[in-house]
């Protein structure tokens, strides 16, 4: 029995370990949402979860072979603009995606959230809040979400396209 518990132990404490540090990337970074309020798009490639207290969000998987998993939705509907893309609307959503390419626009309060990879992050702290909440990049300090538009790009991005002339 002992034995058996041993082995259970090591593999709770190794497994889960092993499969995140297998999920990055050289290059990749990690940005996170706390307590926010307002709209944001994350755009990128790579995984994130989380979960929103109450609102939308509009799911685009870009690679047609990911999904991303929602549950906890009162209402769930394709958007009229773009078959691919569902909105998901409710209270105490959660979220996770595991690989691919995905823009996700969340639009509601007590947006908690944390992505791994290489991609940009939109925000716009909701103007009816005192508080619009924070943000981190690549697990530094914690900053205050701003009322108006701010695009925050997290991990190590390609590089532009060459131009011709």
């Amino acid at each position: 029995m002992r034995r058996l518990t041993l082995i259970l132990l090591v593999a709770l404490v190794v497994l889960p370990s092993t499969a995140l540090a297998a999920g990055v990337a050289t290059g990749d970074g990690v940005f996170e949402l706390r307590a926010a309020n307002g709209t944001f798009v994350l755009s990128g490639r790579g995984v994130f979860w989380g979960q929103m207290d109450k609102g939308t969000m509009r799911v685009t998987p870009l690679d047609p072979n990911e999904q991303v998993a929602v549950s906890g939705a009162e209402k769930t509907f394709k958007a009229l603009d773009d078959p691919t893309a569902t909105i998901y609307a409710g209270t105490d959503l959660h979220f996770r995606a595991t690989s691919g390419r995905y823009r996700i626009r969340f639009k509601g309060a007590g947006v908690d959230l944390t992505a791994i990879g290489i991609g940009n992050a939109i925000l716009a702290g909701s103007p009816l809040s005192l508080d619009p909440g924070d943000f981190a990049l690549d697990g530094g300090k914690w900053q205050p979400i701003a009322w108006d538009y701010k695009v925050e790009p997290f991990g190590t991005q390609p590089p532009p396209p060459p131009t011709t002339s």
